[in-house]
């Protein structure tokens, strides 16, 4: 996703008249006050905010002339409203990623595309040790089993449904028992190292995004 700078300066200039010019709009002589041209009209700061200036989208006031306007596709906003809607940290004069109609810097769009832990649903970010099985993440020790509730992070472990067992529980609880010595009667576990298997779970650490 791009990061992006936004837009130019506005189209109109605003100065003191010299001249013996009205005002576009009241017909107020604007010699020797502030004024505004814009798409060759000269208007008086009054009516440039009555008819002339944007709408700020973030408090949909309008946007003066004396105040700094930042715009970026036909959205307009007054620079101290400019700001990312996660975290409010001003955006006037950084780059910003521009993301479902919403405007974030670039930390908080790195924590929105985090993946998310199975376990505790929290975001998965640099440094973290995960595990992942068949594109299902967790953080390492949020992949327990769901009986005993033992962590078992890149150990052997038995996938059953939704849940996941260590091999203990999985013994005790699913596998068949020999009638003459009443052991039980097991199939090998799924064992992450073990990369011809399916079921491997793959364990890695989270790295910042470039």
């Amino acid at each position: 996703m791009a990061s992006h700078k936004h837009s130019g300066p506005s189209r109109y200039k605003v100065g003191t008249m010299a001249e013996k010019f009205d005002c576009h709009y009241c017909r107020d002589p604007l010699q020797g006050k502030k004024y505004v041209e814009k798409d060759g009209h000269h208007c008086c700061l009054k009516c440039f905010d009555k008819f002339c200036a944007n709408t700020c989208v973030e408090c949909r006031k309008p946007i003066s002339a004396d105040s700094k306007e930042v715009h970026y596709k036909n959205r307009y906003w007054h620079e101290g409203c400019f700001r990312c809607s996660k975290c409010l940290h001003p955006l006037a004069s950084e780059t910003f990623v521009a993301k479902d109609n919403k405007i974030l810097c670039n930390k908080c769009t790195t924590r929105e595309d985090s993946l998310k832990c199975k376990g505790c649903f929290k975001p998965i970010v640099a440094g973290d040790q995960n595990v992942e099985y068949k594109g299902i993440v967790w953080h390492k020790d949020c992949f327990t089993c769901s009986n005993c509730k033992q962590v078992i992070g890149t150990g052997s472990f038995f996938p059953k449904g939704e849940d996941f067992y260590c091999t203990t529980c999985h013994e005790a609880k699913f596998a068949k028992h020999c009638v003459k010595c009443n052991k039980g009667l097991v199939k090998a576990p799924v064992w992450w190292p073990m990369k011809d298997n399916p079921g491997t779970t793959t364990a890695s650490t989270a790295k910042n995004a470039p």
